[in-house]
């Protein structure tokens, strides 16, 4: 019972020495404080503010499929604008992110940073053009070569019509020899009959190929109308937030305070016990 009386009484006596500490040293832990307080409100007020933008583009495509692997893509442009790379300062407006949405083969993710939104959305656009522009090359270069290809299936069904044309011609015309020779020369009207079994045989056969180029102009015609053929362009709307993601006024101004105090109460404690070093050594000088 003694001893738990002890206890208490010895606690009782540590925490009034804490808090006569902490009275002593109130001047030093206030100051602290209020300095640390106010060099945070000096900076979050003198700091550049930097706003947050995204966008979201979806790369071109070419028969229904993206034009390049967009986890390629992604790489080329994140070394292009030295996104993630570590010790080196690099000025705003940057693109601080791109990625690829899960589950996604075609979409890209953009952020950007810049002093104000407005500089953020016209340094995204310029992204954005850039790359726009450099796949377009590629879905013209294709959309060219299917239009100079349809041309020249046009040009050969129109040369293989005339053909057909000037066939029937003369399997009409060897028709009426028959009919003029059937009761003269028989023999002779058997050879023109051989004859037009021939050019009914390639006149079925040219029938056939046109066909199968007419065929051939309908599916190179498919292969560039938008559904197939898509230019690299701007999903939805470019995200601007209405405040700064940085500085963090409040947090920061907090962080100060807290530190600040901490930092003092554990300063007048390290000087207290400094200056309870130096009296027992005096002590012990007069003993």
């Amino acid at each position: 019972m003694q001893n738990n009386t002890q206890y208490i009484e010895e606690d009782t006596i540590d925490l009034r020495e804490l808090f006569s500490v902490l009275k002593r040293r109130r001047k030093l832990i206030l100051g602290v404080t209020v300095l640390f307080t106010l060099l945070a409100l000096i900076y979050v007020f003198s700091a550049k503010p930097v706003y947050e933008v995204k966008a979201m583009i979806e790369v071109g495509q070419i028969d229904a499929k993206p034009i390049d692997n967009v986890k390629d893509i992604k790489e080329k442009l994140s070394y292009e604008y030295h996104v993630d790379v570590k010790g080196k300062k690099i000025e705003l407006p940057r693109v601080t992110t791109i990625s690829v949405p899960k589950n996604s083969n075609s979409i890209l993710s953009l952020t950007i940073h810049g002093n104000s939104n407005e500089e953020g959305i016209k340094y995204i656009q310029t992204v954005i053009k850039k790359i726009e522009t450099q796949y377009k090359e590629k879905t013209d270069a294709y959309t060219n070569s299917q239009k100079e290809l349809i041309k020249l299936t046009q040009e050969d069904i129109k040369d293989n019509s005339m053909s057909l044309v000037k066939l029937k011609e003369e399997i009409d015309n060897y028709s009426q020899k028959i009919i003029s020779l059937k009761s003269e020369d028989a023999a002779l009207a058997g050879i023109y009959a051989l004859q037009i079994g021939q050019m009914q045989t390639q006149l079925q056969n040219l029938k056939t190929y046109i066909s199968a180029l007419k065929n051939e102009e309908e599916k190179l015609n498919l292969s560039i109308t938008p559904s197939m053929v898509k230019p690299t362009h701007i999903v939805g709307e470019i995200e601007t937030l209405d405040n700064p993601m940085k500085p963090k006024k409040k947090l920061i101004v907090i962080v100060a305070f807290i530190t600040g105090l901490m930092l003092a109460v554990f300063l007048a404690f390290f000087l207290e016990f400094i200056r309870g070093i130096k009296e027992e050594k005096q002590e012990n000088i007069k003993s």
